[in-house]
């Protein structure tokens, strides 16, 4: 089950959006029929980072519940702390403002826990919260810090995502003044195109395009979006093929 939950971390970024959607349900319907509660822990929180992964928290919610509750219950401080941390989550996207608190309170027992795997996709997602709450500044603080952090421990696996998000942030402070922010989406399309991390590459790409396209730079836009598009089909899994391939459209001389 561990296995193949991992092998849908690792499709996904990858650009296989249909198998690995495919393999995190398999996994976590395996780990259902075992009845074996450690299992069935592992396998709910595979899936919250997973659809974390895809920012879908309509789905991460049941299963954020399930693992706060299994990881209280028995004793699990690690599911504990991811549990409160994506219920926080689902939360605030529901409309509920205490989400923000809950997950600055998770990530820091994560934090505590010494358990760095994830640290990344947590420091984005509160990120983007922070900034969302009118914490911009803070925002920013996080994600610098996380990418400090990946530089000395090496774990580099969702560089290009932090960078993407920080490129939101910093044209978010700096709508008049988009240098800074043209830098960090190249930066996060480099990264990805050189980790071979199709998904990410595209993810970045839409927003740097946006800017080119905002800024009266057609053909630069046009350029990095049809890149990074090139291969990829519409699916429902990666809703941002469809934006792009629109934007794309609009874009042609």
């Amino acid at each position: 089950m561990v296995i193949i939950s991992n092998y849908a971390l690792t499709l996904w970024p990858l650009g296989d959006v249909g198998r690995a959607t495919h393999s995190v349900e398999r996994a976590l319907s395996l780990a259902m029929q075992s009845g074996h509660i450690p299992t069935i822990a592992v396998a709910h929180y595979y899936f919250c980072l997973f659809e974390t992964i895809r920012r879908n928290p309509d789905q991460v919610e049941p299963h954020a519940e399930a693992i706060f509750e299994l990881g209280g219950k028995h004793g699990l401080p690690r599911f504990l702390a991811f549990g409160k941390f994506f219920v926080g989550w689902s939360r605030w996207r529901a409309g509920n403002r205490d989400g923000e608190a809950r997950m600055r309170e998770a990530k820091a027992m994560i934090h505590e826990l010494k358990f760095h795997l994830y640290e990344p996709l947590i420091s984005a997602v509160l990120a983007e919260v922070e900034a969302e709450a009118g914490h911009l500044e803070e925002g920013l603080a996080t994600l610098d810090a996380q990418l400090a952090e990946n530089a000395d421990t090496g774990q580099r696996w969702f560089d290009a995502e932090v960078q993407r998000v920080r490129g939101e942030l910093l044209l978010r402070r700096e709508p008049a003044d988009v240098g800074m922010a043209e830098a960090a989406f190249t930066r996060a399309v480099k990264i990805a195109q050189h980790q071979q991390t199709r998904t990410f590459e595209l993810r970045a790409a839409l927003p740097l395009a946006k800017l080119y396209h905002s800024t009266d730079r057609p053909a630069d836009a046009h350029a990095v979006l049809a890149s990074a598009l090139d291969g990829f089909a519409p699916a429902p899994e990666f809703p941002e093929i469809a934006e792009a391939q629109k934007l794309l459209t609009a874009l042609a001389p």
